[in-house]
């Protein structure tokens, strides 16, 4: 162990620290939690994480989840759920007795392994019956109900008849050559363009401290210019985005909004067709601000922070918040799958299956993740309620 951290690498170090500091939090966090619960009376004691693999080695439980048979997988929220009901088969006399054999075997052998430990599961059918509970449980989360998060981005856009959505540039090293290419002003634009050529477009050398630019005058220095993002028209931005106004009352800039709080899910009574009304953190933001005392004062009529009146001609079915369980029916059966992301551009509602402890969903193989409101529906979608250990309260 001494020779390999010699040849240890800048990158074997800082994973190394990682896990220390993981383990130190680990180690914390058990030290608190026993003393937090010592008030009751029982008697509590902490195992130790090697006695829990060992133990998951010994009774083949690793394989129970995950595509590695072999290890535990931690890109499924169940390996918890393993480790829980591992930890509660350990007893006091049950560990130091292991210890003890542990202690024996290290004696007789040069190098100790956890399989040359026997140890018979806590009954005869064990591993069979958590196998059961697993398939049957459902993973519990909690819904982003709150108004928290950005109401908008930082960074908002400016808008020119006949061009569209435009946003400032500061002329330094990082300005990018092809950026040039899309000034507003086509004078501006030239200038800069030629200014770039004189450096063999270097904008590093172009535009370093002490080499200014000048407009046209040959006397006002270029330092800023304004680059096209894309065409468009007002009344597509003022669908898209946030419009901030001067004091006069006039939008001056564009702001793409933040978060998305919900999506109200409605049908058409006629037709049967549903649709996804997607709402903002800033609108539900103002909705929850009509039920203010100044608000009231002003005359304001109070808005539900959710919307459920959508006239005669539809009716209101669900809400769906990040975190929100639903469950589909996917091949005659029905599944439950987490709302991991609203997307209001695409009219989309993301979905990862409730197991899933990762961002991305490389093993999933629910195909169709990215699913508009009516295909969702189409699969007989539900809003499942499920309460904080996990027990399904509907559906």
């Amino acid at each position: 162990s001494k020779k390999k951290r010699f040849y240890m690498t800048a990158e074997d170090v800082q994973k190394r620290d990682f896990i220390n500091a993981q383990l130190n939090d680990t180690r914390y966090i058990s030290k608190v939690a026993l003393k937090y619960l010592e008030p009751l009376g029982a008697d509590i004691n902490v195992t130790k994480g090697v006695m829990t693999g060992w133990l998951r080695y010994q009774w083949q439980l690793d394989s129970l989840i995950g595509q590695d048979k072999k290890a535990k997988d931690r890109t499924d929220h169940r390996h918890h759920t393993i480790d829980a009901v591992v930890t509660a088969c350990i007893d006091r006399s049950f560990y130091q007795d292991l210890v003890r054999l542990a202690k024996d075997l290290e004696k007789e052998k040069s190098q100790f392994m956890p399989k040359d430990i026997h140890i018979d599961p806590p009954w005869q059918n064990f591993r069979d019956d958590l196998n059961v509970a697993l398939k049957n449980m459902i993973v519990s989360y909690t819904p982003q109900r709150k108004l928290i998060g950005a109401l908008h981005e930082e960074t908002g856009v400016g808008f020119v008849d006949g061009a569209g959505a435009v946003y400032r540039v500061d002329l330094s090293s990082e300005f990018k050559v092809n950026q040039a290419k899309k000034i507003i002003d086509p004078e501006v634009r030239r200038i800069v363009i030629d200014h770039l050529a004189r450096f063999d477009d270097k904008p590093k050398e172009a535009f370093a401290e002490g080499v200014r630019v000048f407009h046209k005058d040959g006397k006002t220095p270029i330092k800023r210019v304004r680059i096209l993002q894309s065409k468009t028209t007002r009344k597509k931005l003022a669908a898209t985005k946030f419009g901030v106004k001067n004091r006069q009352g006039k939008v001056f800039r564009w702001m793409a909004y933040g978060n998305m709080h919900h999506v109200e899910i409605i049908e058409n009574k006629d037709t049967g067709v549903y649709k996804g009304e997607f709402v903002t953190t800033l609108e539900a933001h103002r909705r929850a601000m009509t039920g203010t005392k100044s608000a009231r004062e002003r005359g304001v009529l109070r808005e539900p922070v959710i919307k459920i009146d959508y006239g005669k001609d539809h009716q209101f079915i669900m809400a769906l918040h990040i975190n929100d369980l639903v469950s589909l029916e996917v091949d005659g059966k029905r599944k439950f799958y987490r709302v991991q992301k609203l997307d209001s551009a695409n009219k989309r509602v993301y979905l990862r299956l409730h197991t899933a402890s990762t961002i991305a969903n490389e093993n999933e193989t629910f195909p169709d993740r990215e699913l508009t409101v009516p295909s969702l529906m189409k699969k007989k979608m539900r809003l499942a309620r499920v309460n904080a250990i996990g027990k399904l309260l509907n559906d």
